[in-house]
């Protein structure tokens, strides 16, 4: 398997670059977001590796400030095993960690969040299912905390991979600054919920509803 070192750039007329995963755009948007149908982990000589994953769903994350809803960021969830993914909401997030081992997450960015700010915003959402803020989730935090701000225009990307009993999680900044750390296979659930678990608000209680439904 070709080294999952990240490059920065990757010549293709049919892809569109980024330095954790490379993405195949489809013919779909969402507020003027490109919707891909496969995103795959780029090998450090800037080829594609044997991981790939497909589009799950994706949807508009929007939140409402002085009665007034902002869009902030749209959302698309990847995975290895489509076939595999139960669009309901109970068993939405175990349906992808009992059977996908590659998880892959992009967040288009539509308006600037300050990077303490999306890290607030995920240990509520994570906080809002019950799950007691432990030293991986606190490692987490602190690498969305102190990495650059979610910049309009561009994007953040996440992915995760399970080897063994842990699962390797690689966090992208809109920089295209790469920070990871192991854990155990239980953060998988746990950041997944963020999105597809208890909705800590009507906002991402929309977005989980869009992400349940197929794009393609």
């Amino acid at each position: 398997m070709k080294s999952l070192i990240f490059a920065m750039t990757f010549a293709s007329a049919v892809f569109a670059q980024a330095a954790l995963l490379t993405f195949e755009p489809g013919n779909l948007q969402i507020e003027g977001v490109t919707l891909n149908k496969t995103a795959t982990v780029t090998a450090q000589d800037g080829t594609l590796s044997a991981l790939k994953m497909d589009l799950l769903g994706a949807g508009l994350r929007a939140k409402t400030v002085l009665f007034v809803a902002a869009k902030v960021y749209v959302l698309e969830l990847f995975a290895d095993n489509k076939g595999a993914f139960t669009r309901n909401d109970k068993d939405a997030v175990s349906s992808i960690v009992n059977n996908s081992n590659l998880v892959g997450l992009k967040i288009s960015m539509l308006r600037t969040v300050d990077a303490a700010t999306l890290a607030t915003s995920f240990r509520e959402a994570i906080e809002a299912n019950g799950y007691v803020i432990d030293a991986e989730l606190t490692n987490l935090l602190s690498i969305v905390a102190k990495a650059a701000d979610g910049t309009n225009g561009k994007s953040i990307s996440m992915f995760m991979k399970k080897d063994g009993t842990n699962v390797n999680v690689y966090y992208e900044d809109t920089t295209g600054a790469v920070k990871s750390f192991v854990g155990s296979q239980s953060v998988m659930t746990k950041i997944l919920s963020i999105w597809l678990g208890k909705s800590a608000d009507k906002g991402l209680e929309k977005l989980k509803a869009q992400l349940l439904n197929s794009v393609y």
